[in-house]
């Protein structure tokens, strides 16, 4: 049986909502932003006087950038996450003692992948993550394009929104060492070396996420994975796109000795019929500023240890794309169930919510720390001007 929720996939907002909705959205989600950007400037400040205080900061502005994803969510484009696991992950979902709140029991320091179908994949894994109070600890390997994505793009579809989102969160993204890739080895190879190195010595909590097929689904793509699948005499894929092993692999092996689990999301968005492309459906635009947003998410959770994947590079590919075959029939399952079979019997509803809307606060009062120090600052600046 499907869990459904009435979709305002298909209904237009009218202008008024739309003017409405549009610059509630940019004031909220901009301002708090600077707020953050502006902060992770100031915590510089803290460097000279201690690192691992420096880096706890950092950490700070991350989960309140998290809490700021769950915000936009929540009050801009409510949905719940529909949870599912096959038995290799049966023991993810806890509920506290008195059973009012679904948790997730996952382990601080992970390998986390995922099939690529939205822009706003990225933003509902982060807000996933803060479920297991793990949205301070995300670290996402994005393309290199993004890295300097300007204020404003090219005003078609919805890259305008893309830009402006990421204007504020490309500022955060380097305090908070995401990696960057240009899609060459040969240069990418040295940047996640050392990246990896520093993480993989690290204790820290860490979700590394990466998305092996690279890209979005679409149609131009699905033509290029089928293209290469065929002269490749591979099995193609019928709602994703054949997953690239490289940097997945250089991951795993780097981090293998610190992260014990890589753990596998399979995200089906309500809505989609089949045949559709979900990012001719649920563009940034049509989440944020008109209302038309995938009233569930569900999410398929599967889990394999570190040590038992393949060491060898062609044989870690031949199991990444088996776990992709294997995952291509969870979406076709999806799409004709409107939803993942789960151990459990029946999903595990968790809406996408704050745990209380207070918690917006720390966006702003972490930065009161600095306060000492900021006026020791405007105090030697006054200090060394000419005396009139």
């Amino acid at each position: 049986m499907a869990i459904t929720r009435e979709s305002p996939r298909d209904t237009a907002p009218n202008l008024v909502n739309w003017l409405v909705r549009t610059a509630a959205f940019c004031a909220f989600y901009a301002g708090q932003s600077v707020v953050i950007n502006f902060s992770q400037f100031l915590g510089l400040l803290l460097w000279p006087f201690s690192k691992a205080y420096y880096q706890y900061y950092i950490l700070q502005t991350q989960k309140s950038f998290g809490v700021l994803l769950m915000a936009i969510n929540q009050f801009f484009a409510p949905s719940n996450f529909v949870i599912t696991t096959d038995d290799s992950a049966k023991d993810v979902i806890k509920q506290t003692w008195n059973g009012a709140k679904v948790e997730l029991n996952i382990p601080e320091r992970i390998v986390l992948i995922a099939n690529h179908q939205i822009y706003a994949d990225w933003l509902y894994i982060w807000c996933f993550a803060y479920l297991a109070n793990a949205h301070g600890a995300i670290k996402i390997i994005l393309k290199d394009s993004l890295k300097w994505m300007p204020l404003f793009g090219w005003v078609s579809k919805d890259l305008m929104l893309r830009a402006f989102v990421a204007r504020y969160f490309r500022l955060g993204m380097q305090f908070f060492q995401f990696i960057f890739l240009k899609r060459n080895w040969a240069s990418d190879q040295e940047n996640m070396d050392r990246t990896l190195g520093n993480l993989a010595n690290s204790k820290d909590p860490l979700w590394l996420l990466i998305f092996p097929e690279g890209t979005l689904v679409s149609e131009c793509t699905r033509k290029i994975s089928k293209i290469y699948a065929d002269k490749n005499n591979l099995v193609d894929q019928k709602h994703l796109l054949l997953p690239r092993s490289t940097g997945l692999h250089f991951c795993t092996e780097k981090l293998q000795k610190s992260v014990e689990w890589m753990y596998d999301l399979t995200i089906g968005l309500e809505g989609v019929k089949p045949g559709e492309y979900p990012e001719d459906i649920y563009t940034l635009r049509r989440i944020y500023f008109e209302g038309r947003y995938p009233p569930n998410i569900h999410v398929h959770i599967r889990r394999f240890r570190t040590s038992d994947l393949p060491s060898d590079e062609n044989k870690f590919t031949e199991w990444l794309r088996a776990r992709w075959n294997e995952k291509d029939m969870l979406m076709t399952e999806f799409y004709v169930n409107g939803r993942f079979t789960s151990i459990y019997g029946k999903p595990k509803i968790v809406p996408a919510r704050l745990n209380s809307v207070f918690e917006l606060g720390q966006i702003w009062y972490f930065i009161i720390p600095l306060a000492p120090i900021i006026w020791y600052f405007v105090n030697a600046y006054e200090f060394a001007l000419p005396k009139i």
